[in-house]
C-alpha cells in the first residue's frame, strides 16, 4: 500500500468531472503494479479512510445538508452498475424504453391494419376525411400498413403473388397521405405483416441485411416523405397511454369477453392496440379507485380475407388527444358501410 501513496494522492487531486471509479482506473493504468484493479481500488479506499482528516462539526444545518448530499452522490457514483466495480464480463444487454411521441404531437389520427393492397377504400376514405375535417396534427399508422401476402410464410394462391405491386401500392398510399397532410407529423410503426419483409430477407437473402437500400424504410420512401419509422415490438407512449400493434402478446391476449379486456389483463395499464380488427373497450377501477381503460381499434382493410372469411372483423379508427399534463382522451370510432358511427 505504501508504494502507491503518490498514486492515491493523484486520485484525490484529479479534478475531472468523472466518477471516482474512472479516476481510480485511470491511475491504475498509468502505474506498474501487479495488483488487480479491484485490489488497487480496495487499497485506495483503506488508505483514504486512514488518512482522512477528522472534520469539524458543522455549525449550520445548511452545511450539514450539503455535506450529506455530496457524500451520498459519491457513494452512488461508486455503486452504479455502469462502473462495473466487480469487473464482470462486458454485457450486450440492450436497454428497452418506450418510444415517446413529442408533446406537440398530441392530436392524433390513429389508423391501424390497412393491409395494402387489401385496403378498404370507403373505410379508409372516411377515416382520412375525419382527420382533415378535425385538423389533427399527427397521423399514426399502428402497424400492418402492407399485407406482404406474396412473402407470407402461410400457404398462398400463386395467382395473387405480386410483391412489387404491393410495395408500389403501399408507397403510392404514403405519397397520397403526405399530400393530404403536408405539415402533419406522420408515424409508421411496424406490425407483424410489415416485418414479413425482414423475415423474407433473413430467410432468402441474408447478405442484404444491413444494406440501407433494402430496409423497409427505404423501399417505402419514408425518409423522402418525412415519415418516422418505429420498429416492430416497440411500445409507444402517447402521454399516459401506451400504444402497441397487438401481436406482441401473441394468442395469449385473447379474451372470451373482448380484445380490450384481454389487453387489460396483460397490460394492467391504459393501452390501445389494433391487430385483431375489432372495436372494443374495457374499463376497470382498482381497489383504490384508479380507473384503467384499454381499447382495441378496428381495421381499414377487407373484412373477409381468404384466410378467415368468417370472423368478427369491423372497420374503424381512433382519435387520441393528449393534454399538457399527459392525460389523454380516446374516441374509438366504428365505420359501417363507409360511414362513421
Amino acid at each position: 500500500m505504501k508504494n502507491n501513496v503518490q498514486s492515491y494522492r493523484n486520485i484525490l487531486n484529479d479534478s475531472r468531472e468523472v466518477s471516482l471509479s474512472e479516476k481510480i482506473k485511470s491511475e491504475w493504468d498509468k502505474i506498474e503494479t501487479s495488483s488487480t484493479l479491484l485490489s488497487f481500488q480496495r487499497m485506495f479506499y483503506n488508505w483514504r479512510k486512514k488518512h482522512s482528516k477528522p472534520k469539524a462539526s458543522p455549525k449550520r444545518t445548511k452545511e450539514v445538508a450539503v455535506k450529506v448530499t455530496n457524500a451520498f452522490s459519491e457513494l452512488i457514483q461508486e455503486l452504479i452498475p455502469d462502473s462495473n466495480p466487480l469487473e464482470l464480463p462486458e454485457s450486450k444487454e440492450k436497454e428497452y424504453k418506450p418510444y415517446r411521441l413529442p408533446i406537440n404531437h398530441n392530436d392524433i389520427l390513429f389508423l391501424t391494419d390497412i393491409h395494402v393492397p387489401y385496403h378498404n377504400i370507403p373505410a379508409l376514405t372516411a377515416a382520412l376525411k375525419y382527420g382533415l375535417e378535425n385538423e389533427v396534427n399527427t397521423i399514426y399508422i399502428n402497424g400492418d400498413l402492407v399485407d406482404f401476402y406474396a412473402i407470407s410464410r402461410f400457404q398462398k394462391d400463386p395467382r395473387k403473388r405480386d410483391l412489387a405491386s404491393e410495395v408500389y401500392m403501399a408507397r403510392d398510399f404514403l405519397y397520397t397521405l403526405r399530400r393530404l397532410f403536408p405539415t402533419q407529423a406522420i408515424y409508421f410503426k411496424a406490425g407483424n405483416h410489415d416485418i414479413r419483409w425482414d423475415h423474407y430477407l433473413i430467410n432468402n437473402a441474408s447478405d442484404l441485411i444491413g444494406l440501407e437500400e433494402f430496409t423497409l424504410e427505404s423501399i417505402l420512401h419514408l425518409d423522402k416523405l418525412n415519415i418516422t419509422f418505429i420498429p416492430d415490438k416497440q411500445l409507444v407512449s402517447m402521454g399516459k397511454l401506451t400504444a402497441l400493434h397487438g401481436h406482441e402478446f401473441g394468442s395469449s391476449m385473447f379474451s372470451p369477453v373482448n380484445i380490450a379486456r384481454g389487453l387489460y389483463l396483460r397490460a394492467k395499464d391504459n393501452a390501445i392496440c389494433g391487430h385483431h380488427h375489432q372495436t372494443s373497450e374495457h374499463t376497470e377501477p382498482n381497489i383504490n379507485g384508479k380507473v384503467t381503460t384499454c381499447w382495441s381499434v378496428a381495421c381499414l382493410c377487407e373484412l373477409h380475407p381468404d384466410y378467415m372469411p368468417i370472423n368478427k372483423f369491423t372497420h374503424g379508427f381512433a382519435h387520441v388527444k393528449v393534454f399538457d399534463n399527459q392525460d389523454f382522451e380516446v374516441t374509438n370510432y366504428r365505420i359501417v358501410d363507409g360511414k362513421i358511427k
